[in-house]
């Protein structure tokens, strides 16, 4: 059955990659996340005075990395038995938008799914599968997880933040993933070459309000995803897997809450409740760690700390990475970067680079011609005039003054 199914979803990948108007509304999809990357290029170049690489190439890369997690994305909501044809689509992304104008993050299905979900709950509508669409943010979001640990830590933009304790440097962690999903949506047409018949234990979401021998056809769908943070104080590594791990909890929380609600409905509230209150949990837990973590891209006391290195640049081909201190060029010490960059640019033939790495001192071949820029991105100084500036979320600070208020409320009585 299993192969049968995966054979069935091979067909309408094809189906659907060969139709014109599918392939044209996908082709707009790259499209749009090229332009969202060239965005974050700009942007990032006019704060660090340097000419970033092309976009394209973590266009591709998201956008193929986006067919592998549409391929287990389509699985997911195959096998867990998420009926599209159950969800009221267009309410929640209407409540999407809606909720975009309260706060841009929360134009995410997790908080739409979850108010639409208790709206139909308390009132009766939409009338919809709760189930499914819960599971349908579950397994949305248990992709994204998936892709942040593949890609999140490619690309890194190379920020200046601006932070209550002072300036500090760091990497803007931005990508966007097209998946051309396939799901399974409910169906009276028993003879059409994509319906499949599932075996008795399937559905893995047991909804009462859809019979065990309803038929359901594959159809494609598109989708996009998108991931973001700033870390000053983890590398992109560290910070995107951190942001990977929590996000993949929340989804597996999410998914076994959900089908358990599709057989014990108290927990539909639970799961509904669950799927923003999660959500915000796993921001909360990645800004109070920028907060409390100890910055690791600033001004390094002797020599000048390389923020990110310009690929192609002779800089990165003398081996420079992000984080190594130059402490001096052919003997000479440099504490400064702009004193450095001149004797870097009127350099001429090979040079040595001494520079102090994870403690260790080392040495590099540097070779340039005369006016070629290094491609070193330094870590901010008191000078740099182009930053981001580091708010707190309006949404924490509520709930944090109402915190506050209920401690000291408590304390007089």
């Amino acid at each position: 059955m299993f192969l049968q199914v995966l054979t069935y979803m091979g067909r309408v990948f094809v189906q659907t990659f060969t139709s014109p108007l599918f392939l044209s509304i996908y082709l707009g999809l790259v499209l749009l996340v090229a332009w969202q990357y060239q965005r974050l290029y700009r942007m990032s170049e006019n704060m660090v005075n340097l000419k970033m690489p092309s976009y394209l190439r973590p266009t591709l890369i998201s956008s193929l990395l986006g067919l592998i997690g549409a391929l287990a994305g389509s699985i997911l909501l195959v096998f867990i038995g998420i009926d599209l044809g159950s969800i009221a689509i267009l309410p929640l992304w209407v409540v999407a938008l809606l909720l975009m104008l309260i706060n841009p993050r929360f134009l995410c299905f997790a908080y739409a799914g979850g108010v639409l979900a208790l709206t139909s709950l308390l009132t009766g509508y939409p009338p919809m599968s709760i189930t499914a669409l819960l599971g349908l943010v579950g397994v949305l979001h248990m992709v994204e997880s998936l892709l942040i640990l593949l890609n999140g830590h490619l690309n890194p933009v190379p920020v200046y933040v601006m932070v209550d304790q002072g300036l500090r440097g760091g990497f803007n962690l931005q990508n966007f993933w097209p998946l051309p999903l396939v799901a399974l949506a409910s169906t009276g047409i028993i003879g059409n070459a994509n319906t499949v018949n599932m075996p008795d234990w399937w559905p893995l979401l047991k909804d009462t309000a859809f019979s065990a021998n309803v038929h359901y056809a594959l159809v494609p769908i598109l989708a996009v995803l998108g991931y973001g943070e700033i870390s000053t104080t983890r590398t992109p590594a560290q910070a995107a897997r951190r942001s990977a791990v929590h996000l993949f909890i929340f989804s597996l929380v999410l998914l076994g809450l959900t089908v358990l609600a599709s057989h014990y409905p108290p927990f539909l509230y639970i799961s509904a409740i669950f799927s923003p209150a999660g959500h915000e949990l796993v921001i909360w837990l990645g800004l109070r760690a920028e907060k409390n973590r100890v910055p690791i891209y600033v001004k390094a006391p002797a020599g000048v700390m390389v923020l990110d290195v310009v690929p192609g640049t002779p800089a990165a081909h003398s081996g420079l990475v992000s984080r190594d201190i130059v402490v001096g060029l052919n003997g000479q010490e440099h504490n400064d970067f702009y004193s450095l960059k001149i004797d870097l640019v009127m350099n001429y033939g090979p040079a040595h680079l001494n520079i102090v790495r994870a403690g260790k001192n080392m040495k590099l071949t540097y070779h340039s011609r005369p006016g070629e820029e290094p491609g070193i991105i330094p870590s901010p100084h008191p000078d740099s005039r182009n930053f981001l500036l580091e708010k707190d979320d309006r949404v924490f600070i509520f709930f944090r003054h109402l915190w506050n208020r209920l401690q000291k409320f408590t304390l007089h009585h």
